[in-house]
C-alpha cells in the first residue's frame, strides 16, 4: 500500500488558544491545503514554527490519512500534503 493511499481523506484534530480544541475533516489534501492556508491568515498556524516531528501533536494539530480500514498519522511535511497546500491555494474555487 501506498502512503497515504489514493482516496484517503484526512482528519485533523488541534488544540489552540482561542479557537480551542477540535476536529476538521478534509475529502482530499488540496481541501486540507486551503484550511491550513486560511488557519496561517488567521494567525492561528504559524508554518514557520512548526517542526519535526509533528506526528504527536505537540505543536498542537495532528493530521491523519483517514481510509475505511482506519486512520493513520501522517506529517504536515508529507510530499503529498506538501502538494496540497501548494496546488490547493492556487484553486480559489476550492
Amino acid at each position: 500500500m501506498r502512503f497515504p493511499p489514493d482516496g484517503c481523506g484526512y482528519e485533523v484534530r488541534y488544540t489552540l488558544g482561542r479557537r480551542g480544541a477540535g476536529v476538521e475533516t478534509f475529502g482530499d489534501e488540496y481541501a486540507l491545503g486551503r484550511w491550513f492556508s486560511a488557519m496561517t491568515s488567521e494567525g492561528m498556524f504559524v508554518p514557520e514554527e512548526f517542526t519535526t516531528p509533528d506526528e504527536d501533536g505537540r505543536n498542537g494539530y495532528q493530521i491523519f490519512c483517514v481510509t475505511g480500514a482506519g486512520r493513520i498519522v501522517i506529517s504536515y511535511f508529507h510530499p503529498r500534503l506538501v502538494r496540497g497546500r501548494i496546488e490547493g491555494a492556487d484553486d480559489p474555487a476550492g
